[in-house]
């Protein structure tokens, strides 16, 4: 069994666009229409694939993507290939890290989907971030993300059991795989989970480890303002619905202070 990011995984790109919990999540659409409103490209940080990307570059709207993994990238590209001219010229890519990218333009809304900034594990890693988007955010523009609202029943009730959330799938060269998903452990003054996803693709496992900081709502009011930001509205999922203490997600619009 091979342990590892991403990027070691053979096809990752692939089994990305092929896990069906990605494909079911209720997110484009609500970021879709963030991006209407835009006076020019909007720019999503952690672009993957393109699953957020393509359906912005659609709808007529320009859009930049940044993401750090030529893996994820080069898949991007292949789908990308297959579209339009029109959507194909709305689009421009840059592999650079979200921790420290300079693209020398400002933009009116930045986006960061998919709890990307559940991917930045210590407070220096998030003002990092956090200077970035600022610097390329233009005046009045807007920056907007999600986070899980942690659930502390789930977190206190993890044992490290392997359960699998993908059963077995077709893939379009005619192989299948499924996949797994276990939280090894909870760091719990780091606000941290150790997260392994197992990938079985004929007759080999692939593990994707990663740690994932959660976030308490108030802990977002404090870190953005400190990082030079002010909330404007915070949803509980991608219909808008208002946070709560049981909502599943945490849907953040934020401006400059």
């Amino acid at each position: 069994m091979a342990t590892s990011s991403y990027d070691a995984i053979p096809d990752f790109g692939l089994l990305y666009d092929s896990v069906p919990l990605y494909g079911a999540r209720k997110d484009i659409g609500f970021y879709v229409q963030e991006a209407a409103g835009a006076r020019a490209p909007v720019l999503e940080l952690g672009c993957g694939t393109g699953r957020i990307l393509l359906p912005i570059a659609r709808t007529g709207c320009s859009v930049v993507g940044l993401d750090n993994s030529p893996q994820m990238l080069a898949r991007c590209r292949e789908k990308l290939g297959a579209e339009s001219a029109p959507v194909r010229s709305r689009v421009t890519l840059h592999q650079q890290d979200v921790h420290e990218f300079d693209l020398g333009v400002t933009f009116p809304l930045v986006i960061a989907p998919f709890r990307i900034v559940q991917h930045l594990t210590t407070t220096e890693d998030q003002l990092q971030f956090l200077s970035c988007v600022l610097r390329h955010l233009a005046p009045g523009g807007r920056f907007i993300f999600d986070v899980f609202n942690p659930s502390f029943t789930a977190l206190v009730g993890a044992d490290g059991t392997e359960r699998e959330d993908t059963p077995e799938q077709p893939l379009p060269d005619g192989r299948s795989f499924r996949r797994t998903a276990r939280v090894k452990r909870v760091r719990w003054l780091d606000q941290v989970s150790e997260i392994e996803l197992t990938y079985y693709v004929s007759g080999q496992a692939f593990v994707q480890a990663f740690n994932m900081r959660w976030y308490l709502h108030a802990e977002l009011v404090h870190l953005l303002a400190r990082a030079g930001f002010r909330i404007t509205e915070v949803f509980g999922d991608f219909a808008r619905a208002p946070l709560v203490d049981d909502s599943l997600e945490q849907v953040v619009r934020a401006e400059r202070a």
